[in-house]
């Protein structure tokens, strides 16, 4: 598995992959969020290729003066499940995320669907919203501290 930065000729293999992981994972409404985050987004944001070819992707943001990381738009191909895609990237973001000495938290937006893939990161839940994502999918506010991957 080779990861790397995102290129603008990755939209279509990533927005294809968010496709497949419509509705278990993602709501058809967000879509279009991540269609347009693609070609805008200057934050750090990567891909993971898998066998010569696109199979997720994860980024983070900085926020509150640089103190606070955030985990954004996580996603890999629900075909390649098992095969260790997920964890490379967010390992690879965590290593990412610790370059920056300021950062004192690390958080991540997700669901009920991938709550249990980060706290195996070492992430706590801190509330749960219903229907946040789309119906049947939760919001799981999570973080951690920047220690060790």
């Amino acid at each position: 598995m080779h990861i790397r930065p995102y290129r603008p000729g990755d939209a279509d293999p990533l927005l294809a992959i968010f496709r497949k992981n419509i509705p278990e994972s993602f709501g058809q409404n967000e879509i279009d969020a991540y269609a347009t985050f693609l070609p805008v987004n200057t934050d750090p944001y990567f891909v993971a290729e898998y066998e010569g070819e696109v199979a997720g992707a994860c980024g983070y943001y900085l926020i509150r003066e640089g103190n606070v990381a955030r985990i954004c738009w996580i996603l890999a191909d629900p075909y390649r499940r098992g095969s260790g895609v997920g964890s490379a990237l967010l390992r690879h973001v965590l290593n990412q995320i610790s370059t920056h000495p300021a950062v004192n938290l690390i958080e991540c937006e997700t669901s009920q669907v991938a709550y249990r893939f980060f706290e195996k990161f070492d992430f706590t839940l801190h509330y749960a919203k219903p229907d946040h994502w789309a119906p049947g999918l939760d919001l799981y506010f999570m973080s951690r501290e920047p220690k060790g991957v």
